[in-house]
C-alpha cells in the first residue's frame, strides 16, 4: 500500500458501503479501472490522505477482515 497525496481529490466514482447507514465513520472506496483501489477517509475528503493498492491487495484486506483465507 501506498499513500496517494498527489491523487486528484475529485469526488467522481468514490463510493460508502451501504451497510455505514449514514455513519459519519467511514471510508470511501474508488475502483480506477487500473487495478487500483483507492480509499480515503469520509469526514475529511478534501484534506484526507488517499490510499492506493493494487485490485489484490484490496480483495486480500477484505478477506482478512472477514476472516476468510486468500
Amino acid at each position: 500500500m501506498t499513500e496517494q497525496n498527489d491523487l486528484a481529490h475529485d469526488e467522481d466514482g468514490w463510493f460508502v458501503s451501504s451497510f455505514t447507514n449514514g455513519n459519519a465513520s467511514c471510508v470511501q472506496v474508488k475502483f480506477t479501472g487500473q487495478g487500483t483501489v483507492l480509499v480515503r477517509d469520509s469526514k475529511d475528503r478534501a484534506a484526507s490522505p488517499i490510499i492506493g493498492m493494487p485490485s489484490t491487495g484490496w480483495a486480500s484486506l477484505l478477506n482478512g477482515i472477514n476472516g476468510k483465507s486468500a
